[in-house]
C-alpha cells in the first residue's frame, strides 16, 4: 500500500463516534417542561404544547444527521483505502455536521421566526454541499473504490447528491420569505426523498 494511503477503519470508527455524539447532544436541548397551576391533563397538554417547537427542530435534525451517517457509511463500505486528501475532507466534513446542534437549539428557541428557519437552511445547504465534495473528489479518483464497484452507479448518486441536497436546502431557506414554515415542510422533503430515493442504484 502506497505511503499516500491508509486502512479506512480508524477514520469511519472516528466518525461513527462523533456522529453518535452529535445525535446525542441533539435531544439534550428536549428537557421535561415546567408545570404551572394545578397539575393535570390539561396542564400536562399545554405544557407539552410548549416544547414542541424544540421536538420538531430535534426531529428535523436527527434525520438529517441519520441520513448522513447512512450515507457516509455506503460510501465508506465501497472504499478499499483513503487518502490524505480524503482524510481532510472527511474532517471538513465532520467539522459542518457538529455544529449543526446549534442551529437545531437556535431553532427549537425561536421556531416561528424567519431568521433562526433561514439560518438552518443555509447551514444545512452547506453541511451537504461538503458531502457532496467528498463524493465528487471519490468519483474523480475511482482508483480509491473497491472492485466491482461501478462508476457510472456512483456517478448517478453524485449527481441526485448535487442536485437535490444543497439546493433544495437553500430552497427551503429562501421560501421562508413566503411563509416561516414552508421553509420547515421543504427541509422535511430532504430526508424524505434520501430515504426513499437517494440512496438508489441507477439501472444498467
Amino acid at each position: 500500500m502506497s505511503a499516500n494511503l491508509m486502512e479506512k477503519n480508524r477514520l469511519e470508527a472516528f466518525s461513527d463516534g462523533v456522529l453518535a455524539i452529535i445525535i446525542t447532544l441533539l435531544v439534550l436541548e428536549i428537557k421535561v417542561p415546567e408545570v404551572h397551576g394545578d397539575v393535570n391533563a390539561v396542564s400536562f397538554y399545554h405544557a407539552l404544547i410548549s416544547i414542541l417547537p424544540k421536538f420538531l427542530s430535534w426531529a428535523l435534525s436527527f434525520f438529517m444527521v441519520l441520513i448522513m451517517w447512512v450515507n457516509h457509511h455506503r460510501i465508506f463500505s465501497e472504499l478499499k483505502s483513503v487518502n490524505n486528501q480524503l482524510l481532510w475532507l472527511n474532517g471538513i466534513l465532520l467539522f459542518f455536521i457538529s455544529f449543526i446542534t446549534f442551529p437545531t437549539a437556535f431553532l427549537g428557541d425561536y421556531f416561528n421566526q424567519q431568521f433562526t428557519m433561514m439560518f438552518f437552511g443555509i447551514w444545512m445547504s452547506l453541511t451537504a454541499f461538503t458531502f457532496s465534495m467528498l463524493r465528487l473528489y471519490i468519483y474523480k479518483n475511482q482508483w480509491l473504490l473497491r472492485e466491482g464497484i461501478k462508476p457510472e452507479d456512483y456517478k448517478s448518486l453524485l449527481t441526485r447528491s448535487l442536485l437535490f441536497g444543497p439546493p433544495f436546502y437553500l430552497l427551503g431557506a429562501f421560501s421562508t420569505f413566503i411563509h416561516v414554515y414552508l421553509g420547515y415542510a421543504m427541509y422535511a422533503m430532504v430526508p424524505l426523498y434520501f430515504v426513499f430515493f437517494g440512496s438508489k442504484k441507477s439501472k444498467e
